[in-house]
Order: structure tokens, then sequence, then C-alpha cells
């Protein structure tokens, strides 16, 4: 008798969709926790007529608005649903955006892993799925930060782009991550993939196009709008920071900066080892050790990584890094401990990151492994 793998059939398939939609209604009962921030960023960005706290002069009246234009020109185009209308369509948008984060990943993982059955990268898509559900609904529904979901989605689009050679949307696309969230500038790294330096130059030239189209408006009309680079945070007592030793109060001055600057070395680093695929989960490892603040949803950008590693690049078929965001770093926080030991969780899922991309060198995408394997049905044997 012939039993096809678990994870392609008709049941198991019911049963990712049915948790897929119980996540969304929890986490969208009482949820848009943060959709507050965009309507008051999207109202400012809208009233032009306001020359000292509207329009262009929105990061420098208001610093504390640590979004980009991009997803507050989102959020005011969804402006004329009303607060609710607005709210439902982004939980609905972010959610569909985890869906979609997947399906590229299967997609990649189907155009470089030749060594792998498509049965074989569906089940890791379906088991990496479970454990990639609950965290990103709480960041995409629960919380609805528009511009994490967003920065996540454009930056996993741009290494598909990458892949297939398309330099230009690429480098838009990497562009359009930093103007939803800075702090997405080491993902810049993915573009180091293109095997011609011709096509890097015309994908780092759009990146950087994009990117002062979105925000050098607003330098140029205000040039308080610095005000927003140097706006901080509490240092809290959850944070990897903390446990290095850095017992500042609230962001120090340093920090950003070297967020970016770290993301950008590993990202290099991954490159160099041949763990492309670990590059967003390095920046995204990056910037959550080096930040003061400890959000949950934070957590978010970690689980994409490790869901990106788990399905394209990892040697084991189980999705243990996609399990230990979400077990380590994210259901843990609900576990009785002294606040440091958070903290010490995410060192050590930092120090597992940097350990990974020292491992054994991988390969490049452009450098296929061996032929994909026939599929090789499941046989029911004989007992006795």
């Amino acid at each position: 008798m012939l039993l096809p793998p678990l994870p392609t059939t008709r049941r198991f398939r019911v049963a990712l969709l049915a948790w897929f939609v119980l996540w969304f209604v929890a986490m969208a009962y009482r949820g848009g926790l943060a959709w507050h921030f965009f309507v008051q960023g999207q109202w400012a960005l809208g009233d032009l007529d306001d020359r000292t706290g509207g329009g262009l002069h929105l990061y420098a009246a208001l610093p504390v608005l640590q979004i980009g234009p991009v997803p507050l020109l989102a959020a005011l185009v969804l402006s004329p649903l009303g607060p609710q209308g607005s709210l439902l369509l982004a939980q609905v948008f972010g959610g569909l955006a985890g869906a979609v984060i997947l399906w590229l990943a299967r997609k990649i993982a189907l155009q470089t892993r030749r060594d792998l059955t498509a049965e074989q990268i569906d089940s890791r898509v379906a088991f990496a799925a479970v454990f990639f559900t609950p965290v990103w609904m709480y960041l995409a529904v629960g919380q609805v930060h528009l511009d994490d979901v967003l920065t996540l989605l454009f930056a996993v689009l741009a290494l598909h782009l990458v892949l297939c050679k398309r330099p230009v949307a690429a480098g838009v696309l990497l562009g359009l991550a930093v103007d939803c969230k800075p702090w997405a500038l080491p993902f810049g790294c993915l573009l180091l993939l293109l095997a011609d330096k011709r096509a890097r130059m015309v994908g780092v030239a759009g990146m950087g196009a994009v990117i002062a189209a979105a925000w050098s408006p607003f330098f140029l009309a205000d040039p308080a709008t610095t005000n927003a680079m140097h706006f901080t945070i509490s240092n809290t007592g959850l944070s990897a920071l903390r446990v290095i030793g850095v017992d500042a109060p609230r962001t120090p001055s340093w920090d950003r900066p070297a967020q970016v600057a770290l993301g950008l070395a590993l990202g290099v680093l991954a490159l160099r080892r041949g763990r492309w695929a670990a590059v967003i989960l390095m920046a995204v490892a990056a910037r959550v050790m080096l930040d003061p603040g400890t959000n949950l949803y934070y957590t978010a950008g970690l689980v994409v990584g490790a869901a990106l590693w788990d399905i394209i690049g990892s040697p084991a078929a189980p999705p243990w890094w996609t399990v230990a965001v979400c077990l380590g770093l994210f259901a843990s926080r609900w576990i009785p401990m002294p606040p440091s030991g958070h903290g010490w969780l995410t060192l050590g899922f930092f120090l597992a990151c940097c350990a990974l991309v020292c491992a054994k060198p991988g390969r490049r995408p452009d450098r296929p492994a061996a032929s994909r394997p026939p599929a090789r049905p499941l046989i029911a044997g004989k007992s006795g």
C-alpha cells in the first residue's frame, strides 16, 4: 500500500490551515495593540496644513513614531475605512503576509535544494509553519506592527528576486524595507549574492535611490527630523545588554550604529561561509541582541530568519531553529524566571547563530547541490 508523507496528506493540510485560522482569531480578539501609533502617524502625515508637526515635519515633532514613511503611507491609504476597518484589513494583510513568506521559502528551496525532493521540502515547510504561526500572528495580528510586517516581507521577496537575478527589483524592495524600519539596512548584504559585479552595483543603486526618495524630503523640509534618530527607550532588565554589562538606563548613543554594523558584519560572514540562507536571521539576531527594548514582537523577525534557514539552508530535516525561537524566546516569556534569565536566553541564541555561520562552510545558491532525488513513496511493510 502506498502512503504519502504525512505533511502532504489532505488531513494535515486542513489541520495546518485550522492552526493558522485559530491563531489569527485568538490574536485578533482584543488585538491591534500598537495600531494607535499608525493612526496617529497617518493623521500627522496627512495633515499638510500643520507646519510644525504635520506632513514633512512629522518626525521632527513626533520622534516617538519609530515607523518609516512607507507603512505610514499604507496606513493613510487604509484610513478611509475608519479605525476598525483599517485595523481589520491590516490584520488580514499581516496574517496573509506570513503565509506568503512561507510560500516564498518553499519556492526558494525548490530552486536551490536540488538534493531534496518536493515532498521533503513540503515537510520542512509544514513543520516549520507549526512553530512559525504563533510568533508571526502575535506581531501581525495581536500587535499589528505593520512596519515590521512589511520590512520582513520585503526582505524575503528581495531574497527571492536576487536568486532570480533581478537586481533592480531586489534593490527596490530592500530600499523599501529600510523605508519601513532603518534597522533593515543589513539586509542589503543579500545583494552580494549576485555573481555579476555590475548587477550588484545596479542593485545597490536601486536600494539607495529608494531610501533617498523616501527619507530625504523629511530631512530637507525640517532638519529637526534628526530627532527621530536620537530617540531613546528604556534599557529593560530583560535585555541582553544588561547581561553583557551595559547598565545605561536608556539607549546608549552607540547602540543603533552598532546594531547596523554588527548585522552587516555577520551578514557578510554568513555569505562568505556559504550560509546565505541565514543572512536575515543573522541581521535580526544582531539587532535583538543589542536592543535595549525587549518587546515580544521582536521575535517575529527571528522566527522568519529561523524558518528560512530551516527550510532552505539546514542540513537537518526538523525545524530546530524555528522551534528554538518559538519556545525559547517567545513562549518562555510566560515562564516565571528572573529578568536576567531572558537576557541570557537572548544572548545564548545570538551566540548559537554566530556558531552557525562559523560552522562547516556551505555552498552558494549559484552552485547547486546534487540533482534532486526522485520521490520515494512510503511503503507499508508486513510484520513477521
